[in-house]
């Protein structure tokens, strides 16, 4: 609370009156201004015209100008005119007479340092607090910004890390190429957003704390996951035979009559799946790398085989670039195994045709 309030105080302290002293004690007299012995003498000597002359008319008037002028002390008033004796002169000193229209008050140019004074004191007071404030803000500001662009690509990154991460034959997760892909989205998606934002300098303060948010993000279960049957399980040591079970196993959760095929004689079809008059053709591939062209090649010949409508490629990894291309090509969908069932929800509500085009 304490650093909270010494702002508050400090500026209530630069707007408070500060005390002068009265207009009766000092006075600030401007340099080259003209004094005299004798109040009368004054309006002669400044009529007197500019020239060589003037310093011995002035002295004939017994009149003087001031060099360096500052403060004086006000001994009285005569009429236009003040009796003024300069602050620094000893006793028995001469005073001098000056028109009062040349003659401004001491407390002002007093009052004005002092304010000068409390500015400075208050700037350097409160620079700290109203930089880490500032920072501060552009900090929440940016992490705002990477949170919504997280949670606008949540599922793709959820499928991404699981296409990505693969468990070794000792049961330890091999990451690498999931970090170079977490490198790819804050290349491609969260430094561009910050730099439309000016606040690409925040970067460095809070990249831990994005990436921590990414991997969280990135483990959580896919929309529809949840909800799937209790045979439909996937565990990272079953067999590829299993896989293809766990598969069928799926679409059935999600109201579909699939059957794995015979192996041996499937045709490049690993499960089929109906609904309606909907058939979907699955090639099932449990893999540690990227799928490849033959698997999109298998279910393109085998959907043509088994009259299917729809043919999907369904790995636990992920694709390669030219599987990506040749599954484009041939209208083959390319999925992870978490992406099935939102896949066939959405198949169905489609009904296949409005789907595909």
């Amino acid at each position: 609370m304490g650093a909270g309030i010494m702002p508050w105080l400090w500026c209530g302290l630069l707007l408070a009156p500060v005390p002068a002293r009265a207009a009766s004690e000092a006075c600030y007299v401007p340099p080259a201004s003209v004094g005299c012995a004798q109040p009368g003498a004054l309006h002669r000597a400044d009529n007197l015209p500019a020239g060589p002359g003037q310093a011995h008319a002035l002295a004939q008037l017994h009149c003087q100008r001031v060099a360096t002028g500052g403060e004086w002390e006000l001994l009285g008033h005569h009429a236009d005119t003040v009796l003024l004796r300069h602050l620094s002169a000893s006793r028995g000193a001469i005073s001098l007479y000056f028109l009062a229209s040349t003659v401004r008050p001491a407390s002002g140019l007093a009052v004005g340092l002092m304010r000068l004074v409390l500015v400075g004191i208050a700037a350097t007071l409160l620079w700290p607090f109203m930089r880490y404030g500032w920072r501060w803000l552009r900090r929440r500001r940016a992490w705002r910004l990477c949170i919504r662009m997280v949670n606008r690509h949540a599922d793709a990154l959820r499928i991404r890390r699981r296409q990505l991460v693969q468990i070794n034959s000792y049961g330890v997760e091999r990451t690498g190429r999931w970090r170079r892909e977490q490198a790819e989205f804050i290349k491609t998606v969260i430094q561009p957003a910050l730099r439309r934002s000016r606040l690409e300098g925040v970067w460095p303060s809070i990249a831990r704390t994005v990436l921590a948010r990414i991997e969280q993000v990135a483990r959580q279960p896919l929309a529809g996951a949840g909800n799937r049957h209790e045979d439909a399980r996937y565990t990272p040591d079953m067999d590829p035979i299993a896989y293809e079970r766990f598969c069928a196993a799926s679409l059935r959760a999600a109201g579909w009559d699939a059957r794995a095929t015979q192996p041996g004689s499937d045709q490049g079809a690993d499960v089929i799946a109906t609904r309606g008059r909907l058939r979907l053709v699955v090639q099932c591939k449990l893999y540690r790398s990227a799928v490849g062209n033959e698997a999109v090649q298998q279910v393109s010949a085998a959907r043509m085989h088994y009259r299917g409508n729809v043919a999907a490629v369904v790995s636990n990894a992920d694709y390669t670039a030219s599987a990506r291309a040749l599954a484009r090509s041939n209208d083959v969908f390319l999925l992870h195994h978490e992406e099935l069932p939102a896949f066939a929800a959405r198949l169905a509500r489609a009904r296949g045709k409005a789907f595909m085009s």
